[in-house]
């Protein structure tokens, strides 16, 4: 697999899917990621990376533009850090060629390097079920039809779409708790997300969205979630079942938490 694509548009796309961030760590966080490991993919006319854990499968994509290509077929593992640490040393495009290792060589200029590639995602049974789920929210013919999302055993009973912005600010708020721990809470046409310690050591907020439609839910999960999404977002959600958001060009998945 061969694609040939602007170097910081590449580093951007496996970066976040690392999903860096705080995260829960008994009544405090502490800094983390999802995994190291991104599963690169090309499909369509977009460059796709996926990683998982037992708890969160996430998916970004980069679209193709016309002054890029790709040649072949095929899927990669990549160690995510050490490819960003090569990838610094390169401008402008570059030629990604997904062989034994992969070799980046700048079109442009002479600069070449090459990176072992990893055997399997140390997830790969989560990472199968990250692209069969994107694969259905970007059809134009899901199996679920018109109806709302399928994952697994679980029939999502309510859609919320948010701004941007507006899940920025609430991640934002909660995050000042310093739990990395947040409550969804869809009831009588509100939305609250939630963060909270004790009673007296809490953040909750009312969201502004533009369309709801479903059933009421509540769910509770832990792990950064905001600082991933970018664009319109759509929440899909159903009581103690995994929360699903939605972008134009991303993808988050987060188990929920029922240790209450």
């Amino acid at each position: 697999m061969i694609i040939i694509m602007e170097n910081n548009k590449f580093k951007e796309l496996i970066e976040s899917v690392a999903l860096k961030g705080k995260y829960n760590s008994g009544e405090t966080t502490k800094n983390g990621q999802l995994s190291n490991y991104a599963h690169i993919q090309y499909y369509g006319s977009y460059v796709y990376a996926y990683n998982a854990d037992s708890t969160t499968i996430c998916s970004s994509r980069v679209n193709i533009e016309e002054t890029e290509r790709f040649v072949d077929g095929g899927s990669a593992i990549i160690d995510i850090e050490k490819t960003v640490k090569y990838l610094k040393g390169f401008n402008d495009v570059v030629s990604l060629d997904f062989g034994d290792y992969l070799t980046i060589t700048a079109v442009q200029g002479t600069a070449t390097g090459k990176v072992p590639l990893v055997n399997e995602h140390p997830h790969h049974a989560y990472i199968n079920r990250a692209m069969s789920l994107t694969t259905e929210i970007r059809s134009e013919n899901p199996s679920w039809g018109d109806g709302l999302p399928i994952f697994g055993k679980t029939q999502y009973e309510a859609e919320i779409i948010i701004p941007e912005e507006e899940i920025s600010r609430a991640g934002d708020g909660c995050d000042v708790v310093n739990i990395a721990r947040y409550k969804f809470d869809y009831d009588d046409d509100v939305l609250t997300i939630s963060s909270s310690k004790t009673i007296t050591d809490a953040y909750s907020t009312e969201i502004e969205y533009t369309m709801a439609e479903g059933d009421s839910a509540t769910v509770e999960f832990n792990g950064q979630f905001a600082k991933f999404l970018n664009g319109v977002v759509r929440l899909y959600l159903k009581d103690d079942a995994p929360v699903l958001f939605v972008t134009p060009h991303r993808l988050l998945l987060k188990a929920p938490y029922l240790n209450r």
